[in-house]
């Protein structure tokens, strides 16, 4: 309300505009309310739902407000009177309203008007201010802090002052968070309060459009339920616009202006019109990421939309089952192609751009990749893809996810009798590799060079091999570590593949690191690094500097090794390897614990609890955690008891705050990920073991987990389980909450590392 106070003392017209249901009423209420004593003459409220006529409009504001009724013109009735008007709902005759306003304000200059329309009036002086929804209750706060919970708490206990349902409940956060903060929709809502728990409201929300209905006769009938509300707003839109909020439907988040129209069949410069008419209809929502502007629906206009598709007569759009199916298909390839373009040019100058795109865009990749795994032939494709990616999962980090996708892959191949394609094992090895799966890594890197091999398949071959030479060196066989490296690092050369012969390089080198052999550690660095200058790559080069910052540590040369650790961090995270930017900042703290013992002991904490709880500790490497061990006994030794304290809660706090918080505490606020890169964090859970997450799982909800953790949709564990799909949401949204975790790829990350039984 403060902003459109301040809005209204520097501007005649304020215009709230908003989605449907928003609150922008309420607000221009409570404004107006809160003003009244700044108008000597007045405030005035008039409510143009049921005006269609111009003339009308303009007839009944002389009637409806002061001045003399012989005056010949609006303006000059109300000319000299300090008042203020507020019009309410004009988005249904927003050009009489526009029209009328030109003509009148400019000769009152003690005139204010307040509107509330789905759409602006386009009149010049106009300041719009987009109504945003309720807040919703944030990470680990009180629900009630939050403004929708407040509205939810109100509402039902004007219907039922006894009423037992717990606030701070995970039903009640849910039932908000899928309302997205609708003030409308929180309300119709607490009206079913009276005959259903939260938990089936929450349940029933599958069939929202049904379920929130019966609104206060009192209200516009439009207002009386959310299919109405919506409804009211589509038959404001005109056919082709409402072919594109049908159409906008398929898309699983937000999407670009070129991306918009390439999935919607529609001309670029005809998008531009259409996608500049739904954002003044508050149809669609603007922001910006990645330098670019984007456009969103929220879900509720999103769910709408999917609905209107598949129901809309041939005179608006095709067939609406076959549009439905051929618009996912259509998104699909284009996400995916977008994907396999992004992997084609990984290595090289762009990594940073690459990156930050695809994070953007992960919600339509991720509805890709449903798309695809959903029919038998576009398995390839979605394997393809989830290999394509390597790059996300591991450059970004997010190797539980990565696991995830390939597990569902493969599983769908096995369904029909094929083996997985093999580039995506060697993946799905490699992730295994990392997270310290030596037993499943070895299984999918021996299957992925054994099909590669007989299809002929040498580049996929040598990453196979490359990843097992680094499993072999990791377990002490340094013949076979040597000769698989060394076929791997000539057939990528003979291949013309820099970027697999750079890579291999720094990981031969940093097994070599590691196990005392500096010299051919560095050597193998510097041939690395030739090949990532000549092709301005960054996140191969953040390895190498790292590989280097502990030769140099084991070469006793600690200035060196803590500057070579800076920079590693500073490319690891300009394109968001978190993980290997708290690589960096592991030897950094081994390198403090000579002259800065407090500072390492903090860091290491901090790394520590970070490797913990993000089940990735140390990425499985032994030779690392035992140098780790090393340094903490040393550290240890020279501190006081209440030092260890200190710096152990110190750390446990900035480990919890996530990889960049260890990144930032460990080399200072200067090491940051460019601007236009999206927030990756990985922010560890509360579970402080896997043992003890599932331990507070009901029966019901260990079940539901296992299943999860098997790669089901909810829809499929519903039919599994034969129970409601709502109560398969409700379930998992309690997993996560119980947890602390934030991904449903969490909770099967979790089950995949301890049995739930």
């Amino acid at each position: 309300m403060r902003k459109a106070r301040e809005l209204l003392k520097h501007s005649r017209l304020v215009s709230l505009t908003g989605v449907g249901g928003v609150g922008k009423t309420r607000l221009a209420r409570a404004v107006a309310f809160d003003m009244a004593r700044s108008f000597k003459d007045g405030v005035w409220l008039i409510d143009l739902t049921t005006y269609t006529d111009a003339a009308l409009i303009e007839r009944s504001l002389r009637d409806l407000l002061p001045g003399p009724e012989t005056a010949p013109t609006l303006s000059s009735q109300v000319s000299g009177l300090s008042i203020l008007v507020v019009l309410d709902n004009c988005e249904h005759v927003a050009d009489a309203v526009g029209s009328l306003l030109a003509g009148w304000l400019p000769q009152c200059p003690a005139t204010r008007v307040l509107t509330t329309t789905r759409t602006t009036l386009r009149v010049r002086g106009e300041q719009v201010f987009e109504v945003p929804p309720l807040s919703l209750p944030a990470e680990n706060a009180p629900s009630l802090e939050s403004s929708a919970v407040e509205l939810f708490r109100e509402r039902v206990t004007a219907l039922n002052v006894y009423t037992s349902i717990d606030w701070a409940s995970a039903d009640v956060v849910e039932l908000c968070r899928k309302l997205e903060g609708l003030p409308l929709a929180i309300e119709l809502a607490a009206l079913r309060t009276t005959v259903l728990s939260v938990e089936e409201i929450v349940e029933g929300l599958d069939s929202r459009f049904d379920l929130l209905a019966g609104g206060h006769a009192d209200l516009p009938a439009h207002h009386r339920s959310l299919r109405a509300l919506l409804h009211w707003s589509w038959e404001l839109c005109s056919a082709d616009e409402k072919r594109l909020w049908a159409r906008f439907s398929s898309f699983g988040g937000s999407a670009t202006l070129r991306d918009l129209a390439t999935v919607c069949g529609l001309d670029p410069r005809e998008a531009v019109d259409l996608v500049d008419s739904l954002v003044r209809n508050s149809v669609l929502q603007r922001h910006d990421a990645a330098g670019f502007p984007r456009f969103r629906m929220l879900d509720t206009i999103r769910e709408f939309g999917m609905l209107m598709l598949t129901s809309m007569s041939e005179d608006v759009t095709t067939v609406g089952a076959n549009t439905l199916v051929a618009l996912r298909a259509r998104h699909s390839a284009h996400y995916l192609h977008l994907v396999a373009d992004a992997s084609a040019r990984w290595f090289g100058p762009e990594q940073r751009t690459i990156t930050t795109t695809v994070a953007v865009e992960m919600e339509n990749i991720r509805r890709a990749l449903e798309t695809a795994i959903a029919d038998v032939s576009s398995y390839d494709s979605a394997a393809t893809a989830v290999a394509d990616l390597w790059f996300y999962w591991i450059g970004s980090g997010l190797l539980d996810e990565g696991r995830f996708w390939a597990d569902r892959v493969v599983e769908r191949f096995e369904r029909i009798g094929r083996s997985a394609p093999h580039r995506l094992l060697w993946l799905r090895g490699w992730i295994h590799l990392v997270t310290g799966d030596v037993a499943a890594a070895q299984r999918d890197l021996i299957a992925s060079l054994t099909a590669a091999t007989l299809r002929l398949d040498f580049r996929n071959a040598a990453y196979a091999r490359a990843f097992l030479g680094a499993l072999h060196g990791f377990s002490g066989d340094r013949l076979l570590f040597e000769s698989e490296y060394r076929v791997a690092v000539a057939t990528a050369r003979a291949l013309g593949d820099d970027f697999g012969a750079a890579m291999f390089l720094v990981h031969q080198a940093e097994i070599f690191s590691l196990t005392g052999q500096v010299e051919e550690a560095e050597r193998l660095c510097i041939e690395s690094a030739a090949l990532c200058e000549a092709h301005g790559d960054v996140w191969c080069t953040g390895y190498m500097l790292w590989v280097k910052s502990l030769c140099s540590y084991v070469r006793e040369d600690y200035p060196q090794a803590a500057e070579f650790a800076r920079e590693a961090a500073a490319l690891l995270v300009a394109v968001n390897d978190h993980l290997g930017a708290v690589l960096a900042s592991e030897v950094a703290a081994w390198v403090y614990g000579a002259d800065d013992p407090v500072r390492a002991m903090t860091v290491l904490t901090a790394t520590g609890r970070f490797w913990q709880i993000s089940g990735k500790t140390l990425l499985g490497f032994n030779q690392l955690m035992g140098q780790r061990d090393t340094s903490l006994v040393a550290i240890s030794a020279s501190l006081s008891m209440a030092e260890v304290a200190r710096a152990t809660a110190a750390g446990r706090e900035i480990g919890e705050g996530g990889a960049r918080s260890v990144v930032e505490f460990a080399f200072g606020t200067g090491i940051r990920a460019a601007k236009s890169a999206p927030d990756l964090e990985i922010v560890p859970s509360e579970a402080s073991s896997t043992q003890d997450a599932l331990g507070v799982l009901s029966a019901r909800e260990k079940e539901i987990a296992v299943l999860v953790g098997q790669g089901l949709t909810n829809q499929q564990i519903a039919d599994s389980l034969i129970i409601g799909r709502r109560t398969v949401d409700t379930h998992v949204s309690n997993i996560l909450a119980k947890c602390g975790l934030r991904r449903r790829t969490e909770i099967a990350a979790l089950v995949a590392r301890r049995s739930v039984a």
